[in-house]
């Protein structure tokens, strides 16, 4: 049985497209409450790691779970517990306004936020009346942002979430990550090439490099090994030679 503290874990999970490696090995442990950062270069694997998690692909070997269950084959139940922010944001029915997609995602769930939703929406400037397909790439991903949060979810997966807002709204979406994890000791996976970022929200970082991870920990052991005088970026452009 699963410690019932760990919420997300990777057992030696490997994966290859073509013959070519893309994780090996991988173990990874994350625990209730904890935000932890995912970071690599791009097709360092961070996307493959993240569908593996959610049973988007099988594994070639090794295992991944959520909530003690198995990612290839997680119960309703548990992905109702899940909040996930692809990176690409063409899943989503681009005929649709705005207000009847958030309507129509939260139809698939018990439990839907609408005040928050509403809030959301406000807050971030999004017009509902809009179609999705007008909207720019960054208001859509701050619709996807949105209805992964209308169900209050337990775990939120967010693969590069920030990627295409503006520097206004990316401090708004981390607030809102931070408050969340405040109020509700959510769980969270951040996927991000944005090292700002992971400095105002992620207590944990784990670092993927050459298909394995080559760092995990707390950010505050990384920066200890390193000198004081290099910030961040630096660390990673150092551990990514």
């Amino acid at each position: 049985m699963e410690n019932n503290d760990v919420v997300i874990r990777l057992d030696k999970v490997s994966k290859s497209y073509r013959n070519k490696q893309v994780l090996k090995d991988i173990d990874l442990t994350i625990r209730k409450g904890t935000i932890m950062g995912l970071i690599g270069k791009n097709g360092a694997g961070k996307t493959t790691m993240i569908k593996a998690l959610l049973g988007l692909l099988k594994l070639d070997s090794g295992k991944a779970t959520v909530f003690g269950e198995d990612s290839w084959d997680l119960p309703g139940e548990v992905k109702h517990r899940i909040g996930y922010v692809p990176q690409k944001t063409d899943m989503f029915s681009g005929w649709m306004r705005v207000k009847d997609l958030l309507d129509y995602i939260g139809a698939f769930y018990n439990i839907w936020n609408k005040d928050k939703i509403s809030k959301l929406v406000k807050e971030w400037s999004i017009d509902p009346d809009a179609r999705f397909r007008d909207l720019s790439e960054g208001e859509k991903q701050k619709v996807a942002i949105v209805a992964a949060m209308g169900h209050d979810p337990e775990l939120y997966i967010f693969d590069e979430p920030v990627a295409s807002l503006d520097p206004i709204a990316r401090r708004t979406f981390i607030k809102e990550l931070i408050d969340l994890n405040l109020d509700s000791g959510s769980t969270m996976l951040f996927s991000t090439h944005i090292t700002s970022d992971l400095e105002r929200i992620a207590a944990d970082v784990a670092l993927l490099k050459d298909n394995e991870i080559k760092y995990k920990g707390s950010l505050s052991d990384l920066k200890e090994q390193y000198s004081e005088k290099m910030n961040l970026e630096d660390i990673f452009i150092e551990l990514n030679k």
